[in-house]
């Protein structure tokens, strides 16, 4: 359990830039809240909890992609699958998305491994996409008879009590598919898992789309109302896949927003709830001279995905994500094993050859899955006149009322920011007298999770808190007991 520090304004700040060391200094660390009285001389409040203002009516969750094929033999298979097994458990994401590829009617140990991945999800007590990564549109023809077997056999003999997520081709508009055949595709698949009498425990996820024109010249926004105005008898929700160079951090407004502008543009009636089911950073592509793998190096040479701004990016993504509405987002991947050709490694952990470390983006998302969870609502936390544009504060309520408050400074997301002393973080409108747990993300530059302790809002709902530039905090009233770290 974390200290209970009774105070109402916390900073903490690192020794050096980077440094291992902490430092941590409190106002009035040992007055009682009484004691400091409601004219305790402090600035206002930059940001104020609006709790009835909701900006989702449901949160489904933090979570990721489950590489299906790494306990099969293309992957190796790796070693010690127990301790990444493990490590899948602990971080508890809520929602999971799997491939189906062609390859697993071809490849027995490919098939295993994919029903185990999906039970490995599972267990996890994630919400499961299962999506089929394509093909041709004659090929999806002759196997939807084929992958409507797989799912019916996940639901009835492996395992699945729960409602499956189904989506049909990955980034679809990538390819010359034309928007009648995608929904010719549906409907068959609809017709099969009608037949084998398991539709009603299936959902269609539409979309998974990229931003860009397709070679038949659709735009994103023609896919948006195509689904709309022709399949919605058939899909429940609708999902973008975004990724950006880690330069260009303003394109992770940009498709967030776009996507979410042409939602708006479209009749409420015909609307669907919006996921991101793929994100991800990207770095460059070559380095001293030489082709790199995906997602490529930091200008250090580190490889981007081992890094602290690539998990620091991929938060802004996702609490900016929430703000905007979204159900969910699944990070492109969790963990490092072999599709199918090629070589990539955006990965939250590690490869198995080096016993599954954990990166900073798997404890960036730790922290998140740990303070939110399926159900509950986000609610607004509104800027005030003068507030820091770069802050970046959104707040989430679970189901038994618990509050998380999460945030950061979207300035720490530069590789190479300019130097600040610790950001002030301000936020009123909070239920008074009431203890939360701050619980903080790269406090020191390590890129794990670090328990401050507890602090206590006023009389007045207002608490006041300092931390290092590049750090994404959690500030909760979520009852967690011990912390796995």
């Amino acid at each position: 359990m974390g200290r209970v520090l009774g105070i109402r304004r916390l900073i903490v700040a690192l020794a050096a830039p980077f440094g291992c060391a902490i430092a941590v200094s409190l106002a009035a660390m040992s007055m009682p809240a009484s004691a400091l009285g409601q004219d305790t001389p402090t600035a206002p409040a930059e940001f104020m909890l609006t709790p009835d203002s909701v900006l989702g009516s449901y949160f489904g969750g933090f979570g990721g992609q489950f590489n299906q094929h790494v306990f099969a033999d293309i992957s190796g298979p790796p070693p010690n699958l127990s301790g990444l097994e493990t490590k899948v458990m602990a971080l508890r994401p809520r929602y999971v998305r799997v491939f189906f590829n062609n390859t697993e009617w071809t490849y027995p140990d490919r098939m295993a491994s994919f029903v185990r991945t999906v039970q490995l999800a599972n267990r996890t007590q994630a919400t499961i996409e299962v999506a089929w990564q394509g093909g041709t549109f004659d090929f999806a023809q002759q196997n939807m008879p084929r992958f409507a077997d797989v799912l019916a056999d996940l639901l009835e003999h492996r395992g699945i009590p729960v409602a499956l997520w189904v989506s049909l081709y990955n980034e679809p508009n990538s390819g010359r598919l034309t928007l009648p055949q995608y929904e010719q595709t549906y409907r068959l698949l609809d017709a099969e898992l009608r037949a084998r009498g398991v539709r009603d425990r299936i959902h269609f996820m539409g979309g998974g789309i990229l931003g860009t024109t397709s070679p038949l010249g659709q735009s994103q926004a023609d896919w948006y109302w195509y689904m709309a105005t022709h399949m919605g008898d058939l899909l429940d929700a609708w999902a973008p896949h975004v990724y950006w160079d880690f330069w260009d951090t303003p394109k992770i407004e940009r498709r967030l927003a776009e996507v979410r502008a042409i939602v708006a543009s479209i009749p409420g009636q015909l609307r669907r709830p919006l996921y991101v089911t793929e994100f991800g950073v990207r770095g460059l592509r070559t380095f001293e001279g030489e082709l790199t793998f995906e997602p490529g190096y930091a200008p250090d040479g580190s490889p981007m995905a081992v890094t602290n701004v690539a998990a620091l990016q991929e938060a802004w993504f996702m609490l900016r994500a929430l703000q905007l509405g979204y159900v969910s987002t699944a990070k492109w991947d969790l963990y490092d094993a072999t599709y199918d050709i090629g070589t990539q490694d955006y990965s939250a952990i590690g490869p198995g050859s080096a016993d599954w470390p954990l990166r900073p983006s798997y404890q960036l998302l730790r922290l998140l899955t740990l303070t939110t969870q399926h159900g509950g609502r986000i609610v607004d936390v509104v800027a005030q006149p003068g507030a820091d544009p770069a802050k970046l504060v959104t707040a989430y309520v679970s189901p038994a009322s618990d509050l998380t408050i999460l945030g950061l400074d979207r300035n720490g997301a530069a590789v190479f920011p300019a130097e600040a002393g610790p950001i002030d973080y301000r936020i009123g409108g909070l239920p008074p007298n009431t203890r939360y747990r701050l619980i903080v993300w790269n406090a020191d530059g390590s890129g794990t999770n670090r328990e401050i302790g507890f602090i206590d809002s006023d009389p007045a709902g207002m608490i006041e808190f300092a931390l290092p530039l590049q750090a994404v905090f959690a500030l909760t009233t979520t009852p967690l007991g011990q912390l796995p770290w």
